[in-house]
C-alpha cells in the first residue's frame, strides 16, 4: 500500500499467495487486494490440524432462513432489519448500502472456508481484544478491526511491511514504544499491539468525534480524513466525504461494517467456525528471564514448532531473548507443567526442582479437605472452574472420573478443598508446588495509569496474576485504580518461571 497518513499509517496485511486465480474481487483496490490475500493466507496456517481432519462434519449444507436463496436473491430488507438489531446495542453505526453488501458477498460467499477459519480465530483473540478495549473504555465493536487489518492473522505481513494483527509499520510502532529489533517484533505481539492500537483509536475519537470518521483516519491517516472534510466544505459525515478520499480508505469502513455484520450473523449464511487447535481460554503464559530457542521447547513437551511461532509470534527469529526483562512465553495451559518439570532438559542446566510424579500423585488428594458440589451454568468451562475453586483441572477430571473436558448445565461437580482454603494455616494459594520457593516478604506497588494486574506481574519475577489477587482481596483483576498501593510477594529463590 501507499502510505497515506500524515502521522501513522495502517494497512491490510497481503500474504501474497499467487495460487488463488480470483483474488481479485469487487474493486481493484489496495483494500480488496490485500484483504482477499489476507483471508486466503489462513488457509496456510498449521494450527488447524485437528478441525481440518474434522472438516467433513462441519456442515455447509444446513438450511437456515434464507432457505435455498443464493445470495444474490436475499432480500435487502433482511440484511436492513438484521442491521436495526446491530445498531440498537452499537455505539458505532453499521449502514447497510451496496457497497456494505458486496463486501459481505466477499465473506459469505465468495470465501466461505476462509471467513469460517476467522470465526474459529475470534475464539483466540476476542476476549483480549475486549479487555484491553473496556480498559480504555473504547466501543467493543472495535475488535472486529483486526478482521479486515489481518485476517486475524498475527503472521500477517503487507508489502509494505505492515505487521501483526494490528498491521503496524515500522515508524508507527516506534510511536507507541513497540520493540521492533533483529529478534524480536512487538508489533505482532498481541497484547502490546492491541495496547497501541487502543492508543490510537482514542487519540483518533478524541479528533473526529464519529467513530466512522475515526475508522476511516485508522486506514488512511487523520491527514486523509482531515482534508476530505476540507474539500467537501466542511462535512463530517462519512458516506457524504467519502468521495474525497483515496480508494482503499473508500472501502475500508464498508469492509469494517461488512465484517462486523458477519461476526454476528455467520450463521444466517451457513457458515460455521473452522476452530484452531487452541483458544483464548486454554493458553497460559509463563514468564522467562533467560534465552531460550523454542525449537528446544517444542522436541522436549511435544508442542509442534509452528503452534509455538502462532502463539509466540513476536520472537521472529525464533528464540526468546535475554533482555533484561522477564519475557513472556505462551503456551497451551497443558503444556506449562510439563515446561517446568522438564526445564532442566530444556536449559542444560541443574535447577533444584521438586519431584514431578511426587506432586502429581498428591494432586487429588482429598486429605484434610472437604468435599463440595458445584452445578455447572452455561457458559462455563473445566478451566474456569478448577481457577474458581483453587484446584486444578487434573483434580476435577479424577475427582468426577471425567473422560474429557465436556460440561454440561445442570451437571453435578464434585470438588474437595481446605477449610476456608487453607491447610495448617497456610493458603494453598501461596504454596508453590512445582518448585522449592520460600516466601521471604512483601514489597509495594503503586498502580500507574494504564496498569493492569497483567502488566504489574511482568515487573515483578517469581509471582503471578492469581498472587496478587488474593494477597490483596482484589475478585476482578480489572478492578484496580490509580494509586492504589498493593502488596507484591517477595521471593528468596525466585523460579526461574512464573506461571499465571
Amino acid at each position: 500500500m501507499v502510505c497515506l497518513a500524515l502521522l501513522i499509517n495502517f494497512e491490510i496485511a497481503n500474504c501474497q499467495i499467487s495460487e488463488f486465480p480470483d483474488s481479485l474481487v469487487i474493486k481493484t483496490s489496495p483494500l480488496n487486494r490485500d484483504l482477499v490475500w489476507a483471508i486466503d493466507s489462513l488457509i496456510r496456517l498449521k494450527i488447524f490440524s485437528f478441525s481440518d481432519k474434522q472438516k467433513g462434519n462441519i456442515g455447509y449444507d444446513r438450511q437456515d432462513e434464507n432457505k435455498s436463496l443464493k445470495f444474490s436473491e436475499i432480500p435487502d430488507v433482511l440484511f436492513e432489519y438484521r442491521f436495526e438489531e446491530m445498531n440498537r446495542v452499537s455505539v458505532i453505526h453499521f449502514d447497510y448500502n451496496p457497497d456494505v453488501r458486496r463486501y459481505i458477498d466477499l465473506f459469505a460467499n465468495k470465501r466461505k472456508e476462509g471467513y469460517s477459519r476467522i470465526l474459529g480465530l475470534s475464539r483466540i483473540y476476542f476476549p483480549l481484544f475486549e479487555e484491553y478495549l473496556e480498559k480504555h473504555r473504547l466501543p467493543l465493536e472495535l475488535k472486529y478491526l483486526p478482521v479486515i487489518e489481518s485476517a486475524l492473522n498475527p503472521l500477517a505481513r503487507s508489502t509494505s511491511d505492515a505487521i501483526g494483527l494490528w498491521q503496524f509499520k515500522l515508524h508507527s510502532s516506534r510511536m507507541f514504544n513497540l520493540e521492533v529489533n533483529s529478534v524480536i517484533d512487538e508489533r505482532m505481539d498481541p497484547r502490546k499491539s492491541t495496547e497501541a492500537a487502543c492508543q490510537y483509536l482514542e487519540y483518533l475519537y478524541s479528533i473526529f468525534r464519529d467513530w466512522q470518521l475515526a475508522l476511516a483516519a485508522f486506514n488512511g491517516g487523520p491527514g486523509v480524513v482531515r482534508n476530505a472534510i476540507q474539500r467537501s466544505g466542511g462535512k463530517t459525515n462519512f458516506w457524504a466525504i467519502r468521495n474525497y478520499m483515496p480508494q482503499q480508505t473508500q472501502d475500508y469502513v464498508p469492509a469494517f461494517i461488512a465484517a462486523a455484520y458477519m461476526l454476528n450473523f455467520a450463521d444466517k449464511h451457513n457458515i460455521e467456525p473452522i476452530y484452531p487447535d487452541y483458544d483464548f481460554w486454554h493458553t497460559d503464559t509463563v514468564m522467562l528471564s533467560y534465552t531460550i530457542r523454542l525449537q528446544q521447547i517444542s522436541d522436549i513437551i511435544d508442542v509442534p514448532i509452528d503452534a509455538l511461532r502462532f502463539l509466540n509470534p513476536q520472537y521472529k527469529a525464533d528464540y526468546i531473548p535475554e533482555m533484561g526483562r522477564p519475557m513472556i512465553l505462551m503456551l497451551p495451559s497443558e503444556k506449562v507443567l510439563p515446561f517446568i518439570r522438564h526445564e532442566n532438559d530444556i536449559l542444560g542446566r541443574k535447577v533444584e526442582v521438586m519431584d514431578y510424579h511426587k506432586a502429581k500423585s498428591n494432586s487429588a488428594s482429598t486429605e484434610n479437605k472437604t468435599k463440595n458440589f458445584y452445578t455447572v451454568h452455561a457458559g462455563d468451562f473445566l478451566h474456569k472452574i478448577a481457577y474458581e475453586h483453587n484446584c486444578s483441572i487434573e483434580d476435577i477430571r479424577e475427582w468426577n472420573n471425567l473422560k474429557d473436558d465436556t460440561l454440561t448445565p445442570g451437571q453435578q461437580i464434585i470438588y474437595w478443598s481446605y477449610q476456608n482454603g487453607h491447610e495448617n494455616g497456610i493458603s494453598t494459594d501461596s504454596i508453590k508446588t512445582d518448585m522449592n520457593v520460600s516466601l521471604a516478604k512483601f514489597s509495594e506497588h503503586t498502580v500507574l495509569k494504564g496498569e493492569t494486574i497483567y502488566t504489574i506481574v511482568q515487573k515483578y519475577k517469581g509471582t503471578t496474576v492469581k498472587e496478587i489477587m488474593n494477597l490483596n482481596g482484589i475478585k476482578d483483576e480489572k478492578a484496580i485504580m490509580v494509586g492504589q498501593i498493593l502488596k507484591i510477594p517477595t521471593y528468596v529463590n525466585s523460579p526461574p518461571a512464573t506461571i499465571h
